[in-house]
Order: C-alpha cells, then sequence, then structure tokens
C-alpha cells in the first residue's frame, strides 16, 4: 500500500512537472498573402495572411494581439487583432492582420528606401496565448531586412 502511494506521488509530481514546461517561441515562416482594401493618400488599410509555425507538442490559443509597423524606425501602421485564433500543435497556422498604415510616414521614407535598396521592418507590441482559459502576455517583436527591386 505504502508502494503504491509513492508511485502515484511520483506519478503525479513528474506530470505536473512536465505539463509545465516552458512553451517555445511560435516562429514566422513567410508572408502568405496581402490585399490593399482601401488606398488613400494619408490612411490604407492592408490585409496581410501571416504563416507561423507552432514548435510546441500542444495547441495554443491567441487572442488581443496589438502591434505597431516600422520602417526603418519610422512608425507606418498600427494592427489590433480581437479574434481568437487556434494553434494547432507542430503544425503552421495562418494569422489574419488588419493594418492600418499612416502613408505620409511610407512616403517620407519612400525616396530613403529607394536611395538604400532595403528597408528595415520590425513589428512591436503584444498578444495573449494560452490553453485551457489561461492566457499570458506573449511580447511581439519581429524584425527583418527586406531587398527592394523596382529596377
Amino acid at each position: 500500500m505504502r508502494f503504491l502511494r509513492l508511485g502515484i506521488l511520483i506519478m503525479t509530481i513528474w506530470g505536473l512537472v512536465s505539463s509545465c514546461e516552458k512553451a517555445k517561441d511560435l516562429e514566422f515562416v513567410r508572408v502568405a498573402g496581402i490585399n490593399f482594401d482601401n488606398l488613400g493618400f494619408s490612411k490604407s488599410i492592408v490585409r496581410l495572411t501571416l504563416a507561423y509555425y507552432n514548435p510546441n507538442n500542444f495547441n495554443l490559443k491567441l487572442k488581443d494581439a496589438s502591434f505597431d509597423l516600422f520602417f526603418d524606425d519610422t512608425p507606418v501602421g498600427h494592427s489590433v487583432q480581437d479574434t481568437m485564433i487556434a494553434i494547432p500543435a507542430r503544425d503552421t497556422f495562418y494569422f489574419p492582420v488588419k493594418l492600418e498604415v499612416n502613408m505620409e510616414n511610407v512616403f517620407k521614407n519612400a525616396l530613403g528606401a529607394l536611395m538604400n535598396k532595403e528597408v528595415t521592418i520590425k513589428a512591436t507590441g503584444n498578444c495573449k496565448v494560452g490553453k485551457g482559459g489561461v492566457y499570458l502576455p506573449f511580447p511581439i517583436k519581429c524584425e527583418t531586412k527586406q531587398p527592394l527591386k523596382f529596377f
């Protein structure tokens, strides 16, 4: 009887420790699609579909994402995502983004981007990621250099 209790205690502790492992960061894969909903000289609406990979062996959910987009350290847009997105375990998922772009700042950077032939794109913000009704804040920090090929 004592051996059975000890075995159950060890299995319970092992189960709790293994289920509380730290989640790995989601990996950006690619921009899967881009659509321009409303183009204007002061503000434009751009819809992106971003592909991410979940390296964890468990499903997650993402909600309440909010981030700012920068081109060469100049703010150009803001996005707020308030719908729940299911993230499958060890699989790629698609994250739809509605981005409000400040065209004045884009036009300010246009000449510099044409001269440099490369632009630094950075997104910073936060979201909530979790499972089982428990959501923790998760920072959004992405930065990439994108070559511009106009000619």
